[in-house]
């Protein structure tokens, strides 16, 4: 006999994502398992909950009641979870995250692993993508945001420190072709840009100094939509990159990349952590927030 609450919590995750086999993604089942917690749900009411198309489910009228009850009872039942297990004093739970994948992947990892050593009770979902989400449609519990907010976010909003940018080159790179002075001195360089292939490769790269802005046209020959492979191709000696100031500061340490135009800035972007203010008062969450405001900073 299938358990009706885990029936209830998979109608649910149908619903948000829109299909089976997205749902069995986020639940860690097969969709053979998510349509049998369906159906049997359905032989349960004596009524269809669903109707079923090749690629997509829609809710039929008795499905959109079930779906807004079921709603309400799990996030009581998870709030009496969150109650119980925040009097324990032991941190644990789950926190689905969401994160820009190059924040994510070069900085955000590396946080979250030393933050799971810390409190083994705790369990982390991150997904990463550079895709602007709602974070309420999309059940997450803290979202990542770099760049200006959305004023129509319903959600609270704790400025992290700023994304903050520098331009580094491979020391085998320097070698060869020498230390740019001055922004204009990019024009002589190989310099490597972040874009979707359909943004061609020419670029602007703004930088400022106490004299004013001093933005400089690059012609690059190699422009990727990945901010991975352009470090990996700087690191190879292919040429000037400018990104994440933590990150490229490892490299700087081990030697691997040298920082250039010192002298010059480049215009930081706003962070924001978003979460529901309505659980901010939860142990984990309090923790795990003030432990990545101090990680980056």
């Amino acid at each position: 006999m299938l358990d009706k609450l885990t029936g209830m919590r998979t109608f649910v995750v149908v619903v948000q994502t829109g299909s089976f086999v997205a749902a069995s993604d986020r639940l860690g089942m097969s969709p053979q398992m998510v349509a049998r917690h369906i159906g049997t749900l359905e032989k349960q009411l004596e009524t269809r909950l669903l109707n079923r198309t090749t690629r997509r489910q829609s809710l039929t009228p008795a499905g959109s009641l079930y779906y807004r009850r079921c709603e309400t009872i799990l996030q009581a039942i998870d709030s009496a979870d969150r109650e119980a297990s925040s009097t324990s004093g032991v941190l644990a739970g789950t926190l689905r995250l969401n994160a820009p994948v190059t924040f994510g992947r070069y900085v955000l990892v590396d946080f979250l692993s030393t933050f799971l050593e810390r409190y083994p009770k705790m369990r982390i979902e991150l997904v990463l993508t550079d895709d602007v989400i709602n974070p309420a449609s999309e059940d997450f519990d803290l979202v990542i945001r770099i760049g200006e907010l959305d004023k129509k976010l319903r959600l609270a909003a704790k400025p992290l420190p700023a994304y903050r940018f520098i331009a580094c080159a491979a020391p085998q790179y320097l070698t060869k072709y020498g230390h740019p002075e001055q922004p204009s001195d990019l024009k002589h360089h190989e310099c490597l840009v972040f874009a979707p292939w359909s943004a061609g490769l020419t670029h602007y790269w703004p930088f400022a100094s106490t004299e004013g802005p001093a933005e400089v046209m690059v012609n690059s020959r190699l422009a990727i939509n990945d901010w991975g492979a352009i470090l990996e191709a700087a690191l190879r000696g292919t040429g000037v990159l400018i990104g994440y100031e933590k990150e490229l500061r490892r490299l700087i340490n081990r030697e691997k990349l040298v920082p250039v135009l010192e002298n010059f800035t480049i215009p930081s972007r706003e962070m924001h952590l978003l979460y529901d203010p309505s659980r901010v008062n939860e142990s984990r969450y309090q923790v795990f927030i003030d432990e990545m405001i101090d990680y980056l900073s």
